[in-house]
Protein backbone atom coordinates (compact mmCIF):
# COMPACT_ATOMS: atom_id res chain seq x y z
CA UNK A 1 0.00 0.00 0.00
CA UNK A 2 0.83 3.88 -0.52
CA UNK A 3 1.75 6.42 2.15
CA UNK A 4 3.46 3.68 4.66
CA UNK A 5 2.64 0.36 6.33
CA UNK A 6 -0.82 -0.57 7.13
CA UNK A 7 -1.82 -2.77 10.35
CA UNK A 8 -5.18 -4.15 11.69
CA UNK A 9 -5.75 -5.38 15.04
CA UNK A 10 -8.62 -7.76 14.71
CA UNK A 11 -9.19 -7.56 18.49
CA UNK A 12 -10.28 -3.77 18.29
CA UNK A 13 -11.02 -3.96 14.57
CA UNK A 14 -8.81 -0.66 13.88
CA UNK A 15 -6.27 0.35 11.51
CA UNK A 16 -2.85 1.86 12.14
CA UNK A 17 -0.18 3.00 9.82
CA UNK A 18 3.45 2.76 10.40
CA UNK A 19 5.16 5.72 8.03
CA UNK A 20 8.51 5.45 10.49
CA UNK A 21 9.96 2.71 7.66
CA UNK A 22 13.75 3.74 7.60
CA UNK A 23 15.96 6.30 8.57
CA UNK A 24 14.41 10.25 7.23
CA UNK A 25 11.92 8.37 5.23
CA UNK A 26 9.52 10.24 3.26
CA UNK A 27 5.53 9.12 3.88
CA UNK A 28 4.55 10.73 0.54
CA UNK A 29 7.02 8.30 -1.11
CA UNK A 30 6.41 5.58 1.30
CA UNK A 31 5.15 2.32 -0.45
CA UNK A 32 4.86 -0.95 0.14
CA UNK A 33 5.75 -3.63 -2.48
CA UNK A 34 5.79 -6.65 -0.34
CA UNK A 35 5.04 -8.55 2.50
CA UNK A 36 6.07 -12.14 3.79
CA UNK A 37 6.11 -13.51 7.75
CA UNK A 38 9.41 -15.46 8.87
CA UNK A 39 8.77 -18.38 10.66
CA UNK A 40 10.47 -16.41 13.80
CA UNK A 41 6.81 -14.65 13.70
CA UNK A 42 8.99 -11.58 12.09
CA UNK A 43 7.08 -9.02 9.41
CA UNK A 44 9.33 -8.95 5.89
CA UNK A 45 8.70 -5.42 4.62
CA UNK A 46 9.52 -5.16 0.71
CA UNK A 47 9.93 -1.34 -0.47
CA UNK A 48 11.50 0.81 -3.00
CA UNK A 49 14.28 1.79 -0.50
CA UNK A 50 15.21 -1.72 0.39
CA UNK A 51 14.48 -4.24 2.72
CA UNK A 52 13.18 -4.12 6.36
CA UNK A 53 11.80 -6.46 8.90
CA UNK A 54 9.39 -5.31 12.14
CA UNK A 55 9.50 -8.08 15.03
CA UNK A 56 5.64 -7.95 16.39
CA UNK A 57 7.05 -8.08 20.18
CA UNK A 58 9.04 -5.11 20.22
CA UNK A 59 6.69 -3.27 17.14
CA UNK A 60 10.54 -2.29 15.87
CA UNK A 61 10.69 -1.68 12.56
CA UNK A 62 14.73 -2.32 10.98
CA UNK A 63 16.55 -2.16 7.71
CA UNK A 64 18.15 -5.27 6.27
CA UNK A 65 21.19 -4.67 3.65
CA UNK A 66 21.28 -6.59 1.01
CA UNK A 67 25.27 -6.48 0.74
CA UNK A 68 27.78 -4.17 2.18
CA UNK A 69 29.01 -3.82 -1.17
CA UNK A 70 25.67 -2.10 -2.11
CA UNK A 71 24.76 0.81 -0.12
CA UNK A 72 22.24 2.60 -1.55
CA UNK A 73 18.70 0.70 -1.37
CA UNK A 74 17.92 -1.83 -3.38
CA UNK A 75 13.77 -1.79 -4.56
CA UNK A 76 12.21 -4.78 -3.23
CA UNK A 77 9.48 -6.72 -6.11
CA UNK A 78 8.15 -9.93 -4.37
CA UNK A 79 9.29 -11.59 -1.10
CA UNK A 80 8.35 -15.53 0.23
CA UNK A 81 9.37 -17.62 2.80
CA UNK A 82 10.34 -21.03 2.30
CA UNK A 83 10.13 -24.27 4.74
CA UNK A 84 13.98 -23.83 5.40
CA UNK A 85 12.71 -20.71 7.29
CA UNK A 86 15.27 -18.51 4.57
CA UNK A 87 13.28 -15.38 3.11
CA UNK A 88 13.66 -14.60 -0.45
CA UNK A 89 13.73 -11.36 -2.23
CA UNK A 90 13.18 -10.46 -5.67
CA UNK A 91 14.83 -7.27 -6.70
CA UNK A 92 16.00 -5.04 -9.44
CA UNK A 93 19.91 -6.24 -8.70
CA UNK A 94 18.92 -10.40 -8.92
CA UNK A 95 17.00 -12.49 -6.63
CA UNK A 96 18.61 -12.89 -2.96
CA UNK A 97 17.78 -15.26 -0.27
CA UNK A 98 18.35 -14.90 3.43
CA UNK A 99 19.16 -16.60 6.36
CA UNK A 100 17.57 -14.02 9.55
CA UNK A 101 18.77 -17.19 11.80
CA UNK A 102 22.43 -16.46 11.02
CA UNK A 103 22.69 -13.12 9.41
CA UNK A 104 23.40 -14.32 6.23
CA UNK A 105 22.53 -12.83 2.34
CA UNK A 106 23.04 -14.40 -0.56
CA UNK A 107 22.30 -13.46 -4.48
CA UNK A 108 21.28 -16.91 -6.09
CA UNK A 109 23.64 -17.15 -9.59
CA UNK A 110 21.60 -19.32 -12.50
CA UNK A 111 24.02 -21.97 -13.51
CA UNK A 112 23.50 -23.96 -16.79
CA UNK A 113 21.32 -21.84 -18.10
CA UNK A 114 20.26 -23.12 -21.75
CA UNK A 115 22.52 -21.43 -24.21
CA UNK A 116 19.86 -20.00 -26.89
CA UNK A 117 18.76 -17.50 -23.53
CA UNK A 118 20.21 -14.16 -24.39
CA UNK A 119 21.51 -12.39 -21.50
CA UNK A 120 18.98 -9.70 -22.36
CA UNK A 121 16.44 -12.07 -21.43
CA UNK A 122 17.87 -13.12 -17.90
CA UNK A 123 15.57 -10.25 -16.11
CA UNK A 124 13.93 -11.92 -13.51
CA UNK A 125 9.93 -11.24 -13.74
CA UNK A 126 8.63 -13.19 -10.95
CA UNK A 127 9.82 -16.13 -8.80
CA UNK A 128 8.78 -19.14 -6.90
CA UNK A 129 9.89 -21.68 -4.14
CA UNK A 130 7.90 -24.55 -4.31
CA UNK A 131 6.94 -26.87 -1.46
CA UNK A 132 9.85 -29.39 -2.26
CA UNK A 133 12.36 -26.89 -1.97
CA UNK A 134 13.16 -26.35 -6.19
CA UNK A 135 13.09 -22.47 -7.38
CA UNK A 136 11.38 -21.80 -10.40
CA UNK A 137 12.74 -18.54 -11.85
CA UNK A 138 10.82 -16.36 -14.99
CA UNK A 139 12.02 -14.32 -17.49
CA UNK A 140 11.33 -13.04 -21.25
CA UNK A 141 9.83 -16.32 -22.92
CA UNK A 142 11.70 -19.00 -20.24
CA UNK A 143 11.27 -20.36 -17.13
CA UNK A 144 13.65 -22.48 -15.38
CA UNK A 145 13.93 -24.59 -12.29
CA UNK A 146 16.60 -24.59 -10.25
CA UNK A 147 17.98 -25.54 -6.76
CA UNK A 148 18.44 -23.22 -4.07
CA UNK A 149 22.11 -22.96 -5.17
CA UNK A 150 21.29 -22.09 -8.98
CA UNK A 151 22.06 -25.49 -10.81
CA UNK A 152 19.28 -25.62 -13.60
CA UNK A 153 17.58 -28.70 -14.16
CA UNK A 154 15.29 -27.87 -16.70
CA UNK A 155 14.28 -24.81 -18.87
CA UNK A 156 10.77 -24.47 -20.40
CA UNK A 157 10.70 -21.41 -23.62
CA UNK A 158 8.32 -20.94 -26.41
CA UNK A 159 9.89 -24.31 -28.19
CA UNK A 160 9.24 -26.68 -25.65
CA UNK A 161 5.61 -25.50 -24.40
CA UNK A 162 5.59 -22.33 -23.15
CA UNK A 163 3.38 -19.83 -24.93
CA UNK A 164 3.72 -16.79 -23.57
CA UNK A 165 6.31 -14.34 -23.06
CA UNK A 166 6.42 -13.07 -19.37
CA UNK A 167 4.92 -14.70 -16.98
CA UNK A 168 3.49 -13.07 -13.56
CA UNK A 169 2.59 -15.09 -10.94
CA UNK A 170 4.15 -18.83 -10.02
CA UNK A 171 2.36 -21.29 -7.49
CA UNK A 172 2.16 -24.91 -7.18
CA UNK A 173 -0.89 -26.73 -5.89
CA UNK A 174 -1.02 -30.21 -3.60
CA UNK A 175 -0.19 -32.95 -6.30
CA UNK A 176 3.01 -30.74 -6.88
CA UNK A 177 1.83 -28.89 -10.43
CA UNK A 178 2.81 -25.58 -11.05
CA UNK A 179 0.72 -22.73 -12.00
CA UNK A 180 1.60 -20.06 -14.52
CA UNK A 181 -0.21 -16.65 -14.36
CA UNK A 182 0.61 -15.25 -17.75
CA UNK A 183 0.21 -12.70 -20.46
CA UNK A 184 -1.38 -15.64 -22.64
CA UNK A 185 -3.56 -18.04 -20.92
CA UNK A 186 -3.22 -19.84 -17.77
CA UNK A 187 -0.31 -22.40 -17.92
CA UNK A 188 -0.55 -25.64 -15.42
CA UNK A 189 2.73 -27.77 -15.85
CA UNK A 190 2.30 -30.94 -15.43
CA UNK A 191 6.33 -32.20 -13.49
CA UNK A 192 8.54 -34.78 -14.56
CA UNK A 193 7.33 -38.47 -12.57
CA UNK A 194 3.94 -37.29 -12.49
CA UNK A 195 2.45 -39.83 -15.40
CA UNK A 196 1.71 -40.20 -18.68
CA UNK A 197 1.52 -36.43 -19.17
CA UNK A 198 5.04 -35.51 -17.29
CA UNK A 199 7.08 -32.15 -18.26
CA UNK A 200 3.90 -30.91 -20.44
CA UNK A 201 1.66 -27.89 -20.31
CA UNK A 202 -2.72 -27.79 -19.96
CA UNK A 203 -3.80 -24.43 -20.88
CA UNK A 204 -6.59 -22.33 -19.50
CA UNK A 205 -8.37 -19.59 -21.16
CA UNK A 206 -12.08 -17.76 -21.22
CA UNK A 207 -13.70 -20.98 -22.76
CA UNK A 208 -12.66 -22.99 -19.67
CA UNK A 209 -14.46 -19.96 -17.15
CA UNK A 210 -11.41 -17.57 -16.75
CA UNK A 211 -12.43 -13.94 -16.47
CA UNK A 212 -9.72 -12.74 -19.21
CA UNK A 213 -7.05 -14.94 -21.45
CA UNK A 214 -4.28 -12.84 -19.55
CA UNK A 215 -3.36 -12.77 -15.60
CA UNK A 216 -1.25 -10.08 -13.93
CA UNK A 217 -1.60 -10.96 -10.75
CA UNK A 218 0.32 -13.12 -8.88
CA UNK A 219 -1.84 -16.81 -7.75
CA UNK A 220 -2.76 -17.36 -4.22
CA UNK A 221 -3.12 -21.03 -2.44
CA UNK A 222 -4.94 -21.10 0.53
CA UNK A 223 -5.11 -23.74 3.48
CA UNK A 224 -7.73 -25.59 1.28
CA UNK A 225 -5.68 -26.45 -2.07
CA UNK A 226 -7.72 -24.15 -3.66
CA UNK A 227 -5.89 -21.46 -6.02
CA UNK A 228 -7.15 -17.62 -6.65
CA UNK A 229 -6.42 -15.74 -9.40
CA UNK A 230 -7.72 -12.19 -9.56
CA UNK A 231 -8.37 -9.27 -11.78
CA UNK A 232 -10.38 -6.44 -12.23
CA UNK A 233 -13.14 -6.21 -10.49
CA UNK A 234 -13.24 -9.96 -10.35
CA UNK A 235 -11.65 -13.31 -9.58
CA UNK A 236 -11.24 -17.02 -10.00
CA UNK A 237 -10.84 -19.53 -8.02
CA UNK A 238 -10.74 -23.30 -8.13
CA UNK A 239 -9.29 -26.73 -6.67
CA UNK A 240 -6.54 -28.42 -9.20
CA UNK A 241 -7.45 -31.55 -8.66
CA UNK A 242 -11.15 -31.36 -8.90
CA UNK A 243 -10.97 -29.88 -12.88
CA UNK A 244 -12.29 -33.02 -14.86
CA UNK A 245 -9.86 -33.67 -17.52
CA UNK A 246 -11.18 -35.03 -21.14
CA UNK A 247 -9.63 -38.55 -20.98
CA UNK A 248 -11.29 -39.89 -23.96
CA UNK A 249 -9.03 -40.46 -27.10
CA UNK A 250 -11.13 -38.56 -29.78
CA UNK A 251 -11.99 -40.34 -32.98
CA UNK A 252 -10.41 -39.57 -36.24
CA UNK A 253 -11.94 -39.29 -39.56
CA UNK A 254 -10.72 -38.62 -43.53
CA UNK A 255 -13.95 -36.88 -44.24
CA UNK A 256 -12.66 -35.30 -47.66
CA UNK A 257 -10.49 -36.44 -50.56
CA UNK A 258 -9.83 -34.39 -54.00
CA UNK A 259 -7.29 -34.91 -56.76
CA UNK A 260 -6.28 -32.38 -58.99
CA UNK A 261 -8.97 -30.63 -57.06
CA UNK A 262 -11.88 -32.47 -57.94
CA UNK A 263 -13.55 -34.77 -54.85
CA UNK A 264 -13.26 -38.53 -55.00
CA UNK A 265 -15.46 -40.70 -52.51
CA UNK A 266 -13.85 -41.15 -49.24
CA UNK A 267 -12.94 -45.19 -49.09
CA UNK A 268 -9.80 -47.35 -47.69
CA UNK A 269 -7.93 -46.41 -50.35
CA UNK A 270 -7.34 -44.35 -53.53
CA UNK A 271 -5.64 -44.24 -56.61
CA UNK A 272 -4.05 -41.75 -58.40
CA UNK A 273 -3.97 -42.67 -62.20
CA UNK A 274 -1.17 -40.67 -64.22
CA UNK A 275 -1.50 -36.89 -64.86
CA UNK A 276 -3.41 -36.84 -61.49
CA UNK A 277 -0.75 -34.62 -59.91
CA UNK A 278 -2.35 -33.12 -56.60
CA UNK A 279 -3.60 -34.81 -53.61
CA UNK A 280 -5.56 -33.08 -50.94
CA UNK A 281 -6.82 -34.87 -47.90
CA UNK A 282 -9.16 -33.57 -45.35
CA UNK A 283 -9.37 -35.07 -41.63
CA UNK A 284 -11.43 -34.20 -38.48
CA UNK A 285 -11.22 -35.36 -34.81
CA UNK A 286 -14.68 -36.23 -33.76
CA UNK A 287 -14.37 -34.14 -30.56
CA UNK A 288 -16.80 -30.71 -29.25
CA UNK A 289 -15.64 -30.11 -25.74
CA UNK A 290 -13.26 -26.72 -26.76
CA UNK A 291 -12.84 -28.24 -30.31
CA UNK A 292 -10.63 -25.33 -31.07
CA UNK A 293 -7.83 -27.31 -28.81
CA UNK A 294 -8.19 -30.14 -31.11
CA UNK A 295 -4.77 -30.78 -32.33
CA UNK A 296 -3.54 -33.03 -35.17
CA UNK A 297 -0.70 -35.19 -36.64
CA UNK A 298 -0.32 -36.95 -40.32
CA UNK A 299 2.41 -38.96 -42.09
CA UNK A 300 2.66 -40.12 -45.10
CA UNK A 301 4.67 -43.04 -44.90
CA UNK A 302 6.68 -43.52 -48.21
CA UNK A 303 7.30 -39.97 -48.36
CA UNK A 304 7.23 -37.65 -45.17
CA UNK A 305 10.53 -38.88 -42.77
CA UNK A 306 8.53 -38.41 -40.02
CA UNK A 307 5.07 -36.94 -38.04
CA UNK A 308 4.11 -33.36 -38.86
CA UNK A 309 2.16 -31.16 -36.76
CA UNK A 310 -0.15 -28.73 -37.48
CA UNK A 311 -3.69 -27.26 -36.52
CA UNK A 312 -4.90 -27.14 -40.25
CA UNK A 313 -7.29 -30.11 -40.92
CA UNK A 314 -5.76 -30.68 -44.69
CA UNK A 315 -2.58 -32.15 -46.31
CA UNK A 316 -2.00 -31.75 -49.48
CA UNK A 317 0.62 -33.49 -51.71
CA UNK A 318 1.79 -32.25 -54.98
CA UNK A 319 3.98 -34.70 -58.04
CA UNK A 320 4.16 -38.24 -55.74
CA UNK A 321 6.57 -40.61 -57.15
CA UNK A 322 4.55 -43.74 -58.46
CA UNK A 323 4.28 -46.19 -55.67
CA UNK A 324 2.54 -47.60 -52.67
CA UNK A 325 1.78 -45.10 -49.54
CA UNK A 326 0.17 -45.43 -46.37
CA UNK A 327 -1.45 -41.66 -45.18
CA UNK A 328 -1.81 -41.66 -41.07
CA UNK A 329 -3.21 -38.91 -39.17
CA UNK A 330 -3.91 -38.69 -35.44
CA UNK A 331 -5.24 -36.08 -33.28
CA UNK A 332 -5.50 -35.16 -29.86
CA UNK A 333 -8.17 -33.57 -27.87
CA UNK A 334 -8.88 -30.77 -25.94
CA UNK A 335 -6.73 -32.04 -22.60
CA UNK A 336 -4.21 -33.69 -25.15
CA UNK A 337 -5.13 -37.01 -24.96
CA UNK A 338 -3.85 -38.62 -28.24
CA UNK A 339 -6.02 -40.80 -30.71
CA UNK A 340 -2.47 -42.84 -31.86
CA UNK A 341 -3.96 -45.39 -34.31
CA UNK A 342 -6.13 -42.71 -36.07
CA UNK A 343 -7.30 -43.05 -39.33
CA UNK A 344 -5.48 -44.40 -42.44
CA UNK A 345 -5.47 -44.03 -45.79
CA UNK A 346 -3.53 -46.46 -48.54
CA UNK A 347 -2.59 -44.38 -51.61
CA UNK A 348 -1.17 -45.86 -54.99
CA UNK A 349 0.35 -43.53 -57.54
CA UNK A 350 0.10 -45.38 -60.66
CA UNK A 351 3.46 -44.97 -62.99
CA UNK A 352 3.22 -43.98 -66.58
CA UNK A 353 3.75 -46.19 -69.03
CA UNK A 354 7.51 -45.42 -69.69
CA UNK A 355 7.87 -45.44 -65.87
CA UNK A 356 6.58 -49.38 -65.44
CA UNK A 357 9.03 -52.49 -65.04
CA UNK A 358 7.35 -54.03 -68.19
CA UNK A 359 8.47 -51.01 -70.62
CA UNK A 360 12.09 -50.30 -68.49
CA UNK A 361 12.61 -54.45 -69.43
CA UNK A 362 11.38 -53.94 -72.91
CA UNK A 363 13.52 -50.89 -73.16
CA UNK A 364 16.03 -52.68 -72.17
CA UNK A 365 15.96 -55.58 -74.38
CA UNK A 366 15.59 -53.52 -77.46
CA UNK A 367 18.90 -51.21 -76.57
CA UNK A 368 20.73 -54.63 -75.47
CA UNK A 369 19.37 -55.88 -79.21
CA UNK A 370 20.20 -52.34 -80.63
CA UNK A 371 23.76 -52.91 -79.05
CA UNK A 372 24.57 -56.57 -80.33
CA UNK A 373 23.06 -55.73 -83.88
CA UNK A 374 25.91 -52.89 -84.04
CA UNK A 375 28.56 -55.22 -82.41
CA UNK A 376 27.68 -58.41 -84.82
CA UNK A 377 27.48 -55.98 -87.61
CA UNK A 378 31.49 -54.75 -86.84
CA UNK A 379 32.16 -58.34 -86.09
CA UNK A 380 30.69 -59.13 -89.43
CA UNK A 381 32.75 -55.87 -91.16
CA UNK A 382 35.65 -56.55 -89.60
CA UNK A 383 35.74 -60.52 -90.85
CA UNK A 384 35.08 -59.05 -94.12
CA UNK A 385 37.76 -56.48 -94.04
CA UNK A 386 40.04 -58.87 -92.39
CA UNK A 387 39.01 -61.87 -95.33
CA UNK A 388 39.65 -59.00 -98.36
CA UNK A 389 43.23 -58.42 -96.73
CA UNK A 390 43.86 -61.89 -96.54
CA UNK A 391 43.28 -62.15 -100.24
CA UNK A 392 45.27 -59.29 -101.59
CA UNK A 393 48.02 -60.31 -98.94
CA UNK A 394 47.85 -63.59 -101.57
CA UNK A 395 47.16 -62.32 -104.33
CA UNK A 396 50.11 -59.91 -104.17
CA UNK A 397 52.56 -62.82 -103.06
CA UNK A 398 51.32 -64.85 -105.52
CA UNK A 399 51.42 -62.73 -108.64
CA UNK A 400 53.56 -59.39 -108.33
CA UNK A 401 55.86 -61.94 -105.73
CA UNK A 402 56.33 -64.50 -108.10
CA UNK A 403 56.82 -61.51 -111.26
CA UNK A 404 59.68 -60.19 -109.18
CA UNK A 405 61.16 -63.60 -108.56
CA UNK A 406 61.48 -63.95 -112.48
CA UNK A 407 62.79 -61.23 -113.49
CA UNK A 408 65.82 -61.13 -110.88
CA UNK A 409 66.37 -64.51 -111.75
CA UNK A 410 65.86 -64.15 -116.04
CA UNK A 411 68.29 -61.10 -115.14
CA UNK A 412 70.64 -63.43 -113.58
CA UNK A 413 70.77 -65.57 -116.70
CA UNK A 414 71.23 -62.93 -119.10
CA UNK A 415 73.96 -61.87 -117.07
CA UNK A 416 75.80 -65.24 -117.47
CA UNK A 417 74.60 -65.51 -121.04
CA UNK A 418 76.15 -62.14 -122.50
CA UNK A 419 78.99 -61.83 -119.86
CA UNK A 420 81.46 -62.42 -122.64
CA UNK A 421 79.83 -61.54 -126.01
CA UNK A 422 78.36 -58.13 -124.25
CA UNK A 423 80.01 -56.83 -120.98
CA UNK A 424 78.87 -53.40 -121.66
CA UNK A 425 74.84 -54.74 -120.81
CA UNK A 426 75.90 -56.35 -117.35
CA UNK A 427 75.99 -53.84 -115.09
CA UNK A 428 72.21 -52.89 -116.68
CA UNK A 429 71.64 -55.91 -115.76
CA UNK A 430 72.49 -56.18 -112.34
CA UNK A 431 71.23 -52.77 -111.48
CA UNK A 432 68.14 -54.86 -112.89
CA UNK A 433 68.36 -57.62 -110.50
CA UNK A 434 68.81 -55.33 -107.68
CA UNK A 435 65.89 -53.53 -107.86
CA UNK A 436 64.04 -56.42 -108.61
CA UNK A 437 65.45 -57.72 -105.27
CA UNK A 438 65.00 -54.65 -103.20
CA UNK A 439 61.08 -54.67 -104.72
CA UNK A 440 60.86 -57.88 -103.58
CA UNK A 441 61.71 -57.41 -100.19
CA UNK A 442 59.36 -54.04 -99.73
CA UNK A 443 56.72 -56.21 -101.34
CA UNK A 444 57.07 -58.82 -98.30
CA UNK A 445 56.79 -55.94 -95.89
CA UNK A 446 53.75 -54.62 -97.53
CA UNK A 447 51.98 -58.59 -97.46
CA UNK A 448 53.08 -58.98 -94.12
CA UNK A 449 51.71 -55.57 -93.13
CA UNK A 450 47.95 -56.50 -94.61
CA UNK A 451 47.81 -60.07 -93.31
CA UNK A 452 45.41 -59.95 -90.46
CA UNK A 453 47.31 -62.84 -88.51
CA UNK A 454 50.43 -59.92 -87.24
CA UNK A 455 48.00 -57.81 -85.92
CA UNK A 456 49.64 -58.40 -82.47
CA UNK A 457 51.73 -56.14 -81.26
CA UNK A 458 54.38 -58.55 -80.43
CA UNK A 459 54.57 -59.69 -84.11
CA UNK A 460 55.60 -55.97 -84.85
CA UNK A 461 58.09 -56.61 -82.39
CA UNK A 462 59.50 -60.13 -83.88
CA UNK A 463 60.01 -58.50 -86.95
CA UNK A 464 61.34 -54.98 -85.77
CA UNK A 465 63.83 -57.09 -83.69
CA UNK A 466 64.77 -59.34 -86.88
CA UNK A 467 65.35 -56.92 -89.29
CA UNK A 468 67.82 -54.87 -86.77
CA UNK A 469 69.58 -57.79 -86.13
CA UNK A 470 70.25 -58.34 -90.07
CA UNK A 471 70.95 -55.05 -90.93
CA UNK A 472 73.19 -54.66 -87.81
CA UNK A 473 75.37 -57.82 -88.21
CA UNK A 474 75.80 -56.79 -91.80
CA UNK A 475 77.66 -53.64 -90.85
CA UNK A 476 79.59 -55.48 -87.73
CA UNK A 477 77.04 -53.00 -85.65
CA UNK A 478 75.59 -54.08 -81.78
CA UNK A 479 71.86 -54.20 -81.71
CA UNK A 480 69.88 -54.03 -78.90
CA UNK A 481 66.33 -54.16 -78.01
CA UNK A 482 63.98 -53.53 -74.94
CA UNK A 483 60.96 -54.53 -74.61
CA UNK A 484 58.40 -53.75 -71.82
CA UNK A 485 56.07 -56.82 -70.74
CA UNK A 486 53.03 -55.00 -71.35
CA UNK A 487 52.38 -55.48 -74.76
CA UNK A 488 51.52 -59.26 -75.26
CA UNK A 489 47.86 -58.41 -75.70
CA UNK A 490 48.24 -55.62 -77.40
CA UNK A 491 46.42 -55.01 -80.74
CA UNK A 492 47.25 -52.54 -83.46
CA UNK A 493 44.98 -51.93 -86.85
CA UNK A 494 46.87 -52.09 -90.18
CA UNK A 495 47.98 -47.88 -90.02
CA UNK A 496 49.53 -47.96 -87.14
CA UNK A 497 51.28 -51.66 -87.58
CA UNK A 498 52.36 -50.41 -91.10
CA UNK A 499 54.03 -47.04 -90.28
CA UNK A 500 55.57 -47.99 -86.69
CA UNK A 501 57.74 -50.55 -88.47
CA UNK A 502 58.17 -48.33 -91.81
CA UNK A 503 59.29 -45.45 -89.19
CA UNK A 504 61.22 -48.14 -87.56
CA UNK A 505 62.90 -49.61 -90.46
CA UNK A 506 63.67 -46.13 -92.07
CA UNK A 507 65.03 -45.09 -88.80
CA UNK A 508 67.69 -47.86 -88.65
CA UNK A 509 68.21 -47.82 -92.78
CA UNK A 510 69.45 -44.22 -92.06
CA UNK A 511 71.55 -45.08 -88.78
CA UNK A 512 73.12 -48.07 -90.66
CA UNK A 513 73.67 -46.30 -93.96
CA UNK A 514 74.90 -42.42 -92.75
CA UNK A 515 75.99 -42.50 -89.56
CA UNK A 516 78.30 -45.36 -89.18
CA UNK A 517 77.74 -46.37 -85.22
CA UNK A 518 79.33 -49.06 -83.42
CA UNK A 519 75.98 -49.46 -81.46
CA UNK A 520 72.08 -48.93 -82.13
CA UNK A 521 69.40 -49.26 -79.16
CA UNK A 522 65.90 -49.56 -79.20
CA UNK A 523 63.07 -49.25 -76.21
CA UNK A 524 59.61 -50.14 -77.08
CA UNK A 525 57.64 -49.53 -73.95
CA UNK A 526 53.63 -49.27 -73.40
CA UNK A 527 53.22 -45.95 -70.51
CA UNK A 528 49.52 -45.26 -68.41
CA UNK A 529 47.01 -44.48 -70.59
CA UNK A 530 47.98 -46.63 -73.93
CA UNK A 531 50.46 -44.53 -74.80
CA UNK A 532 52.96 -46.76 -77.38
CA UNK A 533 56.81 -45.17 -76.69
CA UNK A 534 59.72 -45.88 -79.29
CA UNK A 535 63.31 -44.35 -78.97
CA UNK A 536 65.83 -45.37 -81.20
CA UNK A 537 69.62 -44.30 -80.52
CA UNK A 538 72.81 -44.69 -82.07
CA UNK A 539 76.07 -43.34 -81.24
CA UNK A 540 77.05 -42.81 -84.90
CA UNK A 541 78.64 -39.20 -86.16
CA UNK A 542 75.49 -37.52 -85.91
CA UNK A 543 74.62 -34.48 -87.81
CA UNK A 544 73.44 -30.57 -87.44
CA UNK A 545 69.45 -30.51 -87.88
CA UNK A 546 70.11 -26.72 -88.76
CA UNK A 547 72.85 -27.13 -91.40
CA UNK A 548 71.59 -30.57 -93.21
CA UNK A 549 68.99 -30.35 -95.85
CA UNK A 550 65.59 -32.24 -95.23
CA UNK A 551 65.36 -34.97 -97.49
CA UNK A 552 62.55 -37.39 -98.05
CA UNK A 553 63.29 -39.45 -95.18
CA UNK A 554 63.38 -37.51 -92.26
CA UNK A 555 59.69 -35.69 -94.07
CA UNK A 556 58.39 -39.52 -94.39
CA UNK A 557 59.42 -39.81 -90.73
CA UNK A 558 57.38 -36.60 -89.61
CA UNK A 559 54.52 -37.88 -92.54
CA UNK A 560 54.04 -41.60 -90.77
CA UNK A 561 53.70 -40.44 -87.32
CA UNK A 562 51.24 -37.83 -87.90
CA UNK A 563 48.95 -40.62 -89.88
CA UNK A 564 48.93 -42.53 -86.63
CA UNK A 565 48.06 -39.40 -84.61
CA UNK A 566 51.22 -39.52 -82.89
CA UNK A 567 54.75 -37.48 -82.52
CA UNK A 568 58.19 -37.80 -83.72
CA UNK A 569 60.94 -35.87 -82.27
CA UNK A 570 64.77 -35.84 -83.89
CA UNK A 571 67.51 -35.04 -81.50
CA UNK A 572 70.88 -34.93 -83.23
CA UNK A 573 74.27 -33.43 -82.96
CA UNK A 574 77.89 -33.57 -84.28
CA UNK A 575 79.90 -36.66 -83.28
CA UNK A 576 77.11 -37.36 -80.49
CA UNK A 577 74.83 -39.91 -82.44
CA UNK A 578 71.45 -39.54 -83.16
CA UNK A 579 68.18 -40.04 -81.22
CA UNK A 580 64.68 -40.64 -82.86
CA UNK A 581 61.51 -40.67 -80.24
CA UNK A 582 57.92 -41.64 -81.14
CA UNK A 583 55.04 -41.22 -79.06
CA UNK A 584 51.45 -42.55 -79.80
CA UNK A 585 48.37 -43.42 -78.50
CA UNK A 586 47.33 -47.43 -79.44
Amino acid sequence: MGRGLGIYDPATNRWRIRQDIGPGSNPDRLTVHALCQGMDGRIWIGTPDGLFWCDPKTDRIQYWPLSRNRPNPVRMNQLQTDQQGRIWAQTRQGLFWINPAKGQTKRLQLRGLNATIQPSDRLHSTFYVDQTGNVWISGIDFLVKTDTSGRVFQTYTLANGLRADHIFGIIDDVRGHIWLGTDEQLHELIPAGSGTKSGHFQYYNKANGLFDNTQFKLISRDRQGRLFMGYAGAFNYWKPENLRQNNVPPPVVITHIRINNQPRPVSQSIQLQPGETTLAIDFAALNFSQPEKNRYAYQLVGFDPEWVATDDRTATYTNLEPGQYSFRVKAANNDGIWNVPGATLAVEVVPPYWKTNWFRLLAGLILASILYGIYWYRGQQRQRLERIRDRIATDLHDDMGSTLSSIRIFSDVVQLQIASTAPEAVPILQRISASATALSESMQDIIWTIQTKHDRLEDVVTRMREFGLKMAEAKGIVFQMQVSDQFEKTRLNVEQRRNVYLIFKESINNAVKYANPSQINVLLTIEVGKQLHLIIKDDGQGFDPETVQSGNGLINLHKRAREIRGTLTLTAKPGAGTEIELLTRL
